[in-house]
């Protein structure tokens, strides 16, 4: 090879990977590496309302020690989306995390912006499918603001009574409220 052909090679290979970076499309992503870590493992959402002892909160952390379940869902909106999400079960946060007044009969979940969804405690009881979703298709949830926000995903299951669960499937949860 002569020298102006390795300096064209190296010129080519240059120019293929600043056209990747600027693209957006880092070479990690380009040939399937990618990040699994949780951008931050302090993040907490609030447990609070109709609960035995006081509001606390539960940190991503401590949701990521409980057992994971991963499972295909399809979120029934305008659009249909199916993903593999993970996440800790409801029922295992319901019975072993948090222990609920047994007046309580309603939990809402909010999300960042104030949106927010209330259901029987007893729906949540009665399905092993409902989760609280950390990460969609082996990638964890971003936070949807600078301000670490919304790193969860409440996923809820199609019913009868609502075939369309999306605006059941609540995105950026902060706190979990029970009545």
């Amino acid at each position: 090879m002569t020298e102006k052909s390795i300096k064209l090679g190296t010129l080519i290979v240059v120019i293929a990977f600043s056209a990747l970076v600027i693209s957006g499309t880092s070479i990690g992503i380009w040939i399937g590496v990618r990040n699994t870590s949780h951008p931050n493992l302090e993040w907490s959402f609030k447990i609070s309302g109709n609960i035995v002892g006081d509001d606390f909160n539960i940190t991503m952390s401590e949701l990521l020690d409980m057992p994971a379940i991963t499972q295909e869902y399809t979120i029934r909106a305008k659009t249909n989306l199916t993903n593999i999400y993970t996440g800790a079960q409801i029922t295992q946060l319901f019975t072993n995390i948090i222990d609920i007044a047994p007046t309580a009969e309603n939990v809402t979940f909010i999300a960042w912006d104030g949106y927010a969804w209330s259901f029987s405690i007893s729906e949540f009881l009665n399905d092993e499918t409902y989760i609280l979703a950390y990460a969609i298709d082996g990638e964890y949830f971003d936070s949807y603001l600078e301000d670490d926000i919304g790193y969860l995903y409440l996923i809820v299951q199609s019913t009868e009574d609502f075939p369309w669960n999306g605006q059941r499937s609540i995105k950026s949860v902060v706190e979990i409220n029970f009545e």
